[in-house]
Formats: structure tokens, sequence, C-alpha cells
């Protein structure tokens, strides 16, 4: 007897590709045998020259495909366009996943009132909050503007993204786009959790190394990321979920006052950084900007 699959499923799985081949194979090799709830696999293809656009026309339930490299935002948006699964996961394509990942994550959003992302853990990324060497047992609700989490891998309810706007496409190719999503997750009222049970296996900055000139894009990248949030109109887009207006405007503040301090602790850093740069090589060393890798 042929086991009855619902039309729609509960989960859509969204993998951003572009080239990196191998990378992509082992990723959706790995979300197809331990993904354990019934999904359907969106590969969305940045315009790779490398056989990934072929592959994944032949593995998806549903493939995009562009001619050129649209960015991170704008590619993930393109497959979220296409998804019908209650739930949506973003997916690096530098990533492997391990055995019924996917019901402990759908079983958070069950758990806990009010989540806007689960982050399952990572072995590796830039931002260390959610980077860890062994599974746990702890799920992690993160402290709103304070706790930021590497997207890796993000897990969303799909109205929600949705009702969000999706991903900012503002930030040019990759970079700060997950921290951006983070803090409209989190002036919306909803909670982002890290799932430590789930350990995604992260192979960091497999595609965004060979980006050229990838610190000035991530120094330029943080910079419209703090401005926007410095500078956004309180209560200026538009409500989404059961949030009143005054907390909106309120978290809005709280999200101001965040990048203050965040921008007055960069700076501290990178003037630290000249003083001893100066104080070893006893001249004055070139005016240099901060910079944050957010998602690799």
């Amino acid at each position: 007897m042929t086991e009855h699959r619902p039309e729609t499923p509960p989960l859509s799985l969204i993998v951003l590709s572009w080239n990196n081949l191998d990378f992509t194979r082992a990723c959706v090799d790995s979300l197809r045998r331990n993904t354990d709830v019934h999904h359907e696999l969106i590969v969305v293809d940045n315009g790779s020259t490398d056989g990934s656009r072929e592959f994944g026309r032949d593995v998806s339930d549903k493939a995009v495909t562009h001619t050129e490299n649209l960015g991170f935002a704008a590619g993930m948006n393109s497959g979220l366009r296409v998804a019908s699964g209650s739930y949506v996961a973003f997916i690096n394509n530098d990533t492997t996943f391990p055995p019924a990942w996917a019901s402990q994550v759908l079983e958070t959003f069950e758990s806990h009132e009010d989540v806007g992302i689960v982050a399952p853990a990572v072995t590796a990324a830039g931002n260390p909050v959610t980077v860890r060497e062994t599974p746990g047992q702890d799920r992690i609700v993160l402290t709103p503007f304070g706790e930021l989490p590497s997207g890796v891998v993000y897990v969303m309810p799909t109205g929600l993204i949705k009702g969000l706007g999706g991903w900012n496409e503002d930030y040019k190719t990759a970079s700060a786009e997950d921290l951006d999503l983070a803090f409209t997750v989190w002036a919306h009222g909803y909670s982002i959790v890290v799932d430590e049970r789930v350990l995604i296996q992260h192979e960091s900055q497999a595609s965004v190394r060979k980006l050229p000139d990838r610190k000035a894009l991530y120094r330029e990248n943080l910079e419209q990321f703090l401005d926007r949030w410095e500078s956004i109109p309180l209560g200026s887009t538009p409500l989404v979920g059961s949030i009143d207006p005054e907390t909106f405007k309120a978290n809005q503040e709280r999200a101001r006052t965040a990048v203050i301090w965040i921008r007055r602790m960069l700076e501290a850093r990178e003037q630290a950084r000249d003083l001893a740069a100066r104080l070893e090589s006893g001249s004055k060393p070139k005016k240099r900007r901060y910079w944050l890798i957010s998602r690799s």
C-alpha cells in the first residue's frame, strides 16, 4: 500500500548554492537521509558554473536557477516564494545534518511560545553564539538584541517570514542580512532559540571565501546594518503577529540602543588593536574600519 503523504509538507528545505558542488551534494544527501518529517527540497542555484545548477535540478522537488549570483538574501527569497511547507529551513550548502534533526527542531516550536527562529547548533561559524563541539540537551532562548545567532541554518514559520517580507535584499551578496532578520524578529516580539540537541556540521566560509575583497564587503554590510537600526523610524514598518504598537516601538528602541553599543564596542576593539600595533612597530598604523563576520 502506498503511504499517504499530505499535499502540504510540514517543512520546506531551501538550500542555496553557488558553485562548491561537492558541498551541495553532501548537504542534499544528508538532508534526504536524515530529515525525518515529510518535506520538500528546494535547491536555489545562484549562477553556478561547476555543474551545481544541473545537480540542483536533478535532486530537487522544486529547483530555482539564476543566471548570476543574486546574493544570499535574494537567493533565499526566490526559494521562499515557491515554498509550501508550514515551516521553512534556510540552509547554507556547506552543511550536513544529523539523524532526526527536523523532528527535534519542529518540536522546539511546539514547546516554546512565540518562537520566530530556531537556530540549530553548528560546529563552526564566525559568530560563536551558536557554535558547539558536541550536541547538548538544552534549548536556549537568546537575549533579544544581545546574543546574536549565526545564520548558518535558520528554521522559521513560513507565514512569519513571508509576513516580515522575507530577507532584506538591501545587503550586498552575503553578510549582515542574518543579523537584520534576527533584529526584525525580536522587534516583533518573537524569540530566537538555539537548539543544542541538533548539531550541524559546517564548513565555515566555504562560499564567501571566494568572493573578491570579502572583508570590505563585510565592513560595508555591517555599517549598513548598524546605520539602519540606529536610525530606523520607530513604528515605521507594518506589524506582524499580535504585538501592540507601543511594545513594537519599545523593541525598536532596544534595537537602536543595542547597535549603538555594538558600534562602540567594535570601535574600542579597533582602537586597542591600533594601539598594540603602534607600540609594536613604533609607527602609526593605517586607519582601519571594524568588521564582523555574521553568518558564515
